[in-house]
């Protein structure tokens, strides 16, 4: 990874990727506000045996239209990175940050409601092994940034 430059193939992948997942993200976000504001959520977060509480569900609702709003700022910074924007990594390391954050936000509400059991986790496991490349962007991202390489891109 030391070789590993802000316009290699691989990080084109990576925030081909993040665009990628961004973008389903916007659909099952979307679906989930609608079933959030119906009271209830089954997908893509699957509920724990006594269903979601009400607060867990007036804690999902903000979470996810930042989240949902973070989504397209990502569309945003995917079409910059590809058109070689001169802002595209500031909003990069934003888009990022807040997707980390979603991500934690998002296990540790599920975890700690205990909706990850032996019927949900496979569901939970799959959006966490596909956010995996998501995460190793923002690292990435984080070490060009401290390292000075986005003033050569």
């Amino acid at each position: 990874m030391a070789r590993l430059q802000p316009q290699h193939r691989l990080t084109g992948f990576l925030v081909a990727w993040y665009g990628f997942y961004q973008l389903i993200h916007i659909g099952v976000n979307i679906q989930g506000l609608f079933q959030l504001s119906a009271g209830s959520i089954t997908f893509p977060a699957p509920p724990p045996p006594g269903g979601w509480t009400d607060q867990a569900i007036a804690f999902f609702i903000p979470m996810a239209s930042l989240d949902l709003f973070n989504a397209f700022l990502t569309m945003l910074f995917v079409y910059g990175y590809f058109t070689r924007r001169k802002w595209r990594w500031w909003l990069g390391i934003v888009t990022l940050t807040v997707s980390l954050y979603a991500a934690f936000l998002f296990n540790y509400a599920t975890w700690a409601s205990d909706a990850w059991t032996e019927a949900t986790r496979s569901s939970y496991l799959f959006i966490n092994i596909t956010f995996l490349p998501v995460a190793v962007l923002y690292v990435l991202v984080l070490l060009w940034a401290m390292n000075g390489r986005f003033a050569q891109t």
